[in-house]
């Protein structure tokens, strides 16, 4: 049996006070944990292609493959998750969709009950399958200048 492998976004933010945020959705099938937005590849797309597609589909914001700054992968026994990290400064009109740290709801799919940026070091409970992805996310934004 072939190994299911699912693509998605993580957006990221830096605010003015250099608080970094990054950009977290909680499925409606979870009471507690949050995760990335992502899904499973279609019809041979790519894995870029998936991504793209899972994270408008899910959260009606455009984005492209030039946004794309860093890949991160979590090898789990059942399914492997790929995400890339994009900055939000590259995306057009981000504020529009979003009240305050929160996505509005409108522009949410039926598949998550909520998405929000959350400071790095106050993160909710993670999704186990991601928790990699999270922590590798976390220590490259620490680390970045």
């Amino acid at each position: 049996m072939k190994k299911i492998k699912a693509y998605g976004i993580v957006l990221y933010k830096i605010d003015k006070d250099n608080t970094k945020k990054i950009l977290l959705c909680k499925s409606v099938q979870s009471k507690m944990k949050w995760g990335c937005f992502k899904g499973v590849s279609q019809n041979n797309e790519t894995k870029e292609n998936t991504a793209i597609r899972e994270f408008y589909e899910e959260s009606s914001i455009k984005t492209n493959t030039l946004h794309f700054k860093k890949y991160f992968e979590q090898k789990n026994s059942d399914k492997d998750i790929g995400v890339w990290l994009v900055d939000s400064k590259e995306i057009h009109d981000l504020e529009h969709f979003f009240n305050g740290d929160e996505l509005i709801y409108y522009y949410l799919s039926w598949e998550n009950s909520k998405a929000k940026f959350f400071n790095i070091d106050h993160l909710p409970q993670i999704r186990k399958k991601q928790q990699k992805i999270v922590e590798d996310i976390i220590d490259f934004l620490k680390n970045m200048h």
